[in-house]
């Protein structure tokens, strides 16, 4: 009996290791949109003209479902195989391989809504070797928008940029006629692609005639506010005012133009269009707050290839915050950043491959004034401010900036955090590099805090030591459409706070931050302009200090 037993156990034991080496199933779920293997062709449809249907050789890709506008579902779709988010046809959209007859197709397109709309466009796309192409769908007639066809058909580049930290850019000009129904203005005419001060990018991507678009460019990478200006320097909006100002194709309250800030990573392609776009704007005939549709020619960007994510590089800067000194350099590596600076000047920004460095600041003469050894990673922007620490010995601090535009909001019920991506940010940060100053506390008009788009946290503006930077969310934003405000500065103290009012420092305001005057053609000025700036203290508060050395706020800003 107890052999019998034995041998059961020993059966028994060597089930459960068979057991053990049997295959699980994976039970990992595929929540890809799009699961099938598909190639796309180097034909692609830029949906301007607000097409919201779409058939290829007879078949419908999109759904066709029309919603009245009391449908408790108005607003959602079902998905279909080519277009999953919502069955619709969007503003960008490559023709799959797999849908073409010998490189060609034929295209409808349509808008389906409620109250019914007769704009069916009918053509053929052929994809060309060696080319990408964009077939570009306009407003028509039905819009009130005359003077060009219904489409273009428009050569894209796929080439990546001959040095890799550059990106690639050029403008489209397919500026319509616009009727002025509702008192919109003439935006007809060659288009110019500008820096966010207003001067001009390139001779090769200005005057630009209707119909007609500029070669690709190079530029280095980063954070830039490119605009469009027309040749009587009248800024283009880019889209995205929730109203828009049918006189002055401003934003609805303000004398600002919107145009997004943005990032364009290395190895980009882009081409930023000029069109006509709809837009909400004020009915002259209605109450306040009454708006109508209407259309004017506004600028969108439109990645030409899907833009990489960056890896391999960063951006860097140098700021001169030493009273006195002419001429300085900084190095990194041994190799000169930029240009030599005199006091209050900053370089220009250089991208790096990320990496460790040695950073050194040397004066006129050569003699080293400071060394800084310094990580760079991928995809971050640093400025080194070289300045007196809080004995008055000149050091060097890399501070980061976050020109992502991104922030997170207050905590919810749940105590989960809102995260927002601002695309027309107006960020300022404080730094206090005057060791006279043990405490400095900003304010605005009458010691009052600043209004700060969701809050901001008071060690932006609290208590800002010598040469050490806040950290954890060190901004303030100010509202787009923000009264006239001043920026002051305060002594104070741990224990007092705003403290007193350090009168000997000159006053700021939200027009300093305007960079050039100038641009605003019109005459009247912004009360500030959107970017990401430092306003720093720097000079000294003694009296045995010169007039130009003198403490003062300067005001550096990050994007181009």
């Amino acid at each position: 009996m107890m052999k019998a037993l034995k041998k059961y156990m020993l059966f028994v034991l060597l089930l459960a290791i068979v057991a053990c080496k049997k295959d699980k199933t994976d039970f990992q779920s595929d929540n890809r949109k799009v699961t099938d293997a598909r190639k796309n062709s180097t034909v692609r449809l830029i949906n301007l003209g607000g097409y919201n249907q779409l058939q290829l050789n007879g078949d419908s890709l999109t759904n066709y479902v029309v919603r009245a506008p009391n449908d408790p579902n108005g607003g959602l779709y079902p998905g279909t195989l080519y277009f999953p988010d919502n069955g619709r046809l969007g503003t960008t959209w490559y023709i799959p391989q797999s849908l073409l007859n010998n490189g060609t197709a034929k295209v409808l397109v349509e808008t389906k809504i409620y109250n019914p709309l007769k704009n069916p466009l009918e053509f053929e796309v052929r994809e060309e070797l060696q080319q990408g192409t964009d077939y570009y769908l306009l407003p028509t007639e039905t819009f009130r928008v005359t003077g060009q066809p219904p489409f273009v058909k428009i050569p894209r580049s796929v080439a990546s940029p001959a040095n890799p930290s550059n990106f690639k850019v050029r403008i489209l000009n397919l500026a319509a006629k616009v009727l002025p129904d509702q008192g919109m203005e003439d935006l007809l005419g060659p288009m110019s692609l500008t820096w966010a001060d207003g001067t001009a990018v390139s001779s090769k991507t200005s005057n630009i005639l209707p119909g007609q678009y500029s070669e690709y460019i190079e530029l280095p990478y980063g954070t830039a506010q490119l605009k469009v200006l027309t040749q009587n320097g009248i800024q283009i909006s880019g889209g995205g005012p929730d109203v828009l100002d049918a006189t002055s194709s401003t934003i609805f309250g303000t004398t600002l133009t919107y145009s997004p800030v943005k990032t364009y990573a290395p190895g980009g392609v882009y081409t930023i269009v000029v069109a006509a776009k709809e837009f909400e704007i004020p009915y002259r005939s209605g109450n306040p707050g009454e708006t109508v549709k209407g259309y004017q020619n506004s600028f969108r960007i439109i990645n030409d290839i899907s833009e990489p994510l960056n890896l391999t590089y960063g951006r860097v800067q140098a700021v001169n915050a030493v009273p006195g000194t002419k001429g300085m350099k900084v190095l990194v590596n041994g190799k000169v950043l930029d240009a030599p600076m005199d006091y209050t000047a900053h370089t220009a920004y250089q991208s790096l491959i990320v990496g460790a460095y040695n950073v050194e600041a040397v004066d006129a003469s050569g003699t080293v004034l400071a060394t800084k050894a310094f990580q760079l990673d991928a995809n971050t922007n640093f400025s080194f401010w070289v300045h007196p620490d809080a004995n008055g010995k000149t050091t060097i601090s890399a501070v980061a900036n976050d020109l992502s535009g991104v922030f997170v909001g207050e905590a919810g019920d749940d105590a989960s955090s809102s995260r927002f991506a601002l695309e027309y940010p107006f960020g300022i940060r404080f730094l206090n590099l005057c060791p006279d100053v043990p405490y400095l506390t900003m304010t605005t008009n009458n010691a009052q805090a600043f209004s700060s788009l969701y809050g901001f946290n008071t060690v932006a503006v609290n208590n800002l030591r010598p040469g050490i930077p806040a950290t954890v969310a060190p901004y303030i934003r100010p509202f787009f459409d923000a009264k006239p405000y001043q920026m002051m500065a305060f002594r104070s103290s741990p224990s007092v706070v705003p403290g007193t009012w350090a009168s000997d420092i000159p006053v700021l305001t939200g027009r300093s931050l305007i960079a050039r005057p100038e641009l605003y053609v019109r005459g009247e000025l912004p009360n500030h302009e959107p970017g990401f700036y430092t306003i720093a203290l720097v000079g000294s508060t003694k009296a045995s200090a010169t007039d130009a050395g003198k403490a003062k706020m300067i005001i550096v800003k990050h994007n181009k």
